[in-house]
């Protein structure tokens, strides 16, 4: 049994406070694991806020140094990217309590954003566009769909994240159709992929399961 010392706020399993030496009764604090959990949320958002702090820094610097040096090339894009997919990162996959399939969405989307804006700085060949975004989209709905066949208790918790999933599958066929891809075989692979996942969930779903995914796409 643990005993609290409200003078000194403090848990030890002596009958006498270490540190100011009074005797402490039988019956701990009320709230004996909060200050724990406070505590590690606090250190959680600092450690948050630094992150952003550093990125804010290195983004403004790197862009002061731009203009002032070679305006007529922005190769700080080349840093923006990259900083700016790092931030996400760090604060959201691994400082934060997200969902993984929170986690994994915004993986995606961040990388494609970050890939796209290296794109665009070196060129802008648009081979995001063509392969990277479309693998990247394909490999993130494989993954979450590993999730749930290994954990079929977890259908009704990732069907939300699996429904974005497969309707970002169709993604990169919208931009081959709107001319900003012209590599259709990348994207026809993951709009086939997204069908596929769709009619694998309404087949080997339950029928509570069915009817969510029915409501969700309107069938």
């Amino acid at each position: 049994m643990q005993h609290y010392c409200k003078n000194c706020s403090v848990y030890t399993k002596q009958k006498y406070c270490p540190l100011c030496k009074r005797k402490l009764s039988d019956k701990t604090g009320d709230n004996e694991y909060y200050p724990v959990y406070e505590t590690k949320v606090k250190r959680r958002r600092f450690a948050q806020r630094l992150v952003l702090f550093i990125a804010i820094f290195g983004i403004s610097t790197s862009l002061l140094i731009n203009l002032l040096t070679n305006p007529e090339r922005l190769w700080f894009l080349y840093v923006l990217g990259p900083v700016l997919y790092g931030v996400l990162t760090i604060n959201h996959t691994f400082l934060s309590r997200a969902h993984t399939g929170s986690k994994v969405i915004l993986q995606v989307i961040s990388l494609s954003v970050m890939l796209f804006i290296l794109d665009a700085a070196s060129g802008s060949s648009k081979w995001s566009i063509h392969y990277v975004i479309p693998f990247l989209v394909t490999l993130a709905t494989f993954f979450v769909t590993m999730i749930v066949l290994r954990k079929p208790m977890k259908w009704r918790e990732y069907i939300g994240y699996m429904s974005t999933m497969v309707i970002l599958g169709f993604l990169p066929v919208i931009l081959f159709l709107s001319s900003w891809s012209t590599v259709l075989w990348p994207s026809a692979a993951t709009a086939l992929y997204a069908l596929l996942t769709l009619i694998g969930m309404i087949l080997f779903s339950e029928k509570t399961m069915k009817n969510e995914i029915v409501r969700r796409f309107h069938f």
